[in-house]
């Protein structure tokens, strides 16, 4: 088995067989609401054990409920959080906030995240004892990092959309559309980057013909039995013992399947590593594997989406959208500004005599505004602020008016999905529309406005001319750390560029 290099493998979470929808969410639930504390540790295990999430599972070592020690290093491998390695405090990347908002499924959560996680990555870059062992007997230096490793022998590979594209090749071809462990082992794993899946589908179709047997490295397997199961929970694959086929209702959409696969085999559409300093590397991946475009993501078809889906995906209760502000059409003309303040928790005065329980029988869910939403106006006031913009909202009616040298912007703030961007750009707009001419009226002057979407995407050719000068409207998207313009407007591109 050629590799890429001596001691190269997959190397992956050791606890995806244990992870199921209700438990990720409370984890990621009870880091949201605690995370700020400096004990935190502390009041997340006491939440997960009060929400009957987990039983109390006390260390032997230290005589202390720890779910979260066993648990939490799935979290930053999924892209739902920051490792703790790098920001001490748990913060939810903007897919964390997706699942707990309920504005993406489990499935579709591990369908997205599983086409997105590649090699060289950001959070895979320590080098084991056992791969420097390895690289020092095959006479190779040994470098900084596994991304400098990775990069250096040409590394670029998608091992979810790998293993997808050579079993769409054996539907396709009249097989069984079925891999296993050992096979994906021998014929995938030596795979260098996706285009090369042709010669991945070669070598295990030569590896069922001959009755020829090969040794496995058990470490190598024990990485590939993490992915079969890491594949398992999304909508492509079922796993059954040491093998995988493709799911039936992805069958019947093997289109759109290979679409999405196309896509992220893609070289512009992986990461690269931009910087040599290891923390600079590791907040960029998570920005970029936590924060995936609209294009990047995965939507389980509406057919599939019935009572038991609903109760399966969304451990809150339901799949949620945001209801915008008040249905109830003003009487009054006025838009009532007030200073902003962020809506979202802020640790003051720190009590760590917090009651945990109260806390968690006091959660009510959310009816108008999602977590995302909150997080996105919060970051978005800081940022204009910055640049000596006055901010303040009205709580029925405009998430954020800015004002600077008597000129005034409105913005609309839209947490998207790939199966709701449409509408939810279309309902942007008209918001935008009726709050730029209510002001119009009260102060005499138009303002701009501007529509903020939580995700990344691609506008059609037409669009930004249609924005731009049709509706006057420019587009912001906001990424893991930044905000990206859409459009050419002076404010939208001065935000883009601020630090």
């Amino acid at each position: 088995m050629n590799l890429p290099y001596p001691g190269y493998s997959w190397s992956f979470n050791h606890h995806m067989g244990r992870v199921n929808s209700r438990e990720l969410f409370s984890l990621l639930d009870a880091a949201y609401r605690f995370g700020k504390y400096p004990n935190y540790r502390a009041l997340v295990n006491q939440a997960l054990v009060t929400d009957g999430s987990f039983t109390a599972n006390v260390r032997s070592d230290s005589g202390q409920v720890d779910a979260w020690r066993d648990y939490q290093q799935i979290l930053p491998d999924l892209g739902l959080i920051y490792s703790t390695r790098y920001i001490k405090q748990p913060q939810l990347t903007p897919i964390g906030l997706m699942y707990i908002d309920g504005t993406i499924g489990y499935s579709e959560l591990f369908s997205t995240q599983v086409l997105a996680y590649q090699y060289p990555n950001g959070h895979k870059s320590d080098i084991s004892p056992s791969l420097k062992i390895e690289l020092s007997q095959s006479g190779m230096s040994i470098p900084a990092n596994r991304i400098e490793l990775d990069v250096d022998s040409r590394v670029l590979i998608k091992p979810g959309v790998l293993i997808l594209q050579v079993l769409v090749e054996l539907y396709r071809n009249g097989y069984a559309a079925t891999i296993d462990t050992r096979e994906c082992l021998l014929a995938l794993v030596p795979t260098i980057c996706n285009s090369d899946w042709r010669g991945s589908y070669a070598r295990l179709i030569s590896l069922r013909q001959t009755s020829e047997t090969f040794d496995v490295d058990t470490r190598r397997l024990r990485d590939v039995q993490e992915w079969f199961q890491f594949l398992g929970q999304s909508d492509f694959a079922v796993k059954e013992r040491n093998s995988l086929f493709l799911s039936p209702q992805v069958v019947n959409q093997i289109e759109q399947l290979q679409d999405v696969l196309d896509f992220h085999s893609d070289p512009v559409n992986f990461w690269m590593p931009q910087s040599s300093s290891e923390i600079e590397n590791a907040i960029s991946w998570y920005g970029f594997f936590g924060n995936p475009s609209i294009e990047s993501q995965w939507v389980t078809p509406d057919e599939l989406i019935g009572s038991e889906y609903l109760s399966d995906n969304y451990p809150d209760s339901k799949e949620s959208d945001e209801i915008d502000n008040s249905n109830i059409v003003p009487e009054i003309i006025e838009i009532n500004l007030r200073p902003f303040i962020p809506s979202i928790p802020e640790i003051s005065d720190i009590d760590d005599s917090v009651n945990v329980e109260n806390v968690i029988q006091g959660r009510m869910t959310r009816l108008e505004k999602t977590r995302q939403h909150q997080e996105i106006v919060a970051r978005l006031a800081v940022r204009l602020t910055s640049l000596s913009y006055n901010v303040s909202d009205d709580p029925n009616s405009v998430d954020l008016l800015a004002e600077k040298n008597g000129t005034e912007t409105i913005f609309e703030v839209k947490t998207i999905s790939r199966k709701n961007f449409r509408p939810r750009i279309r309902l942007g707009v008209g918001q935008l529309s009726e709050y730029r001419y209510r002001r119009q009226i009260q102060t005499q002057l138009r303002p701009n406005s501007i529509l903020v979407l939580s995700n990344s995407l691609k506008l059609q050719s037409w669009e930004p001319d249609y924005f731009a000068s049709d509706v006057n409207i420019g587009i912001l998207c906001a990424k893991a750390n930044s905000f990206e313009a859409l459009t050419n407007g002076l404010i939208e591109l001065e935000i883009q560029n601020s630090v």
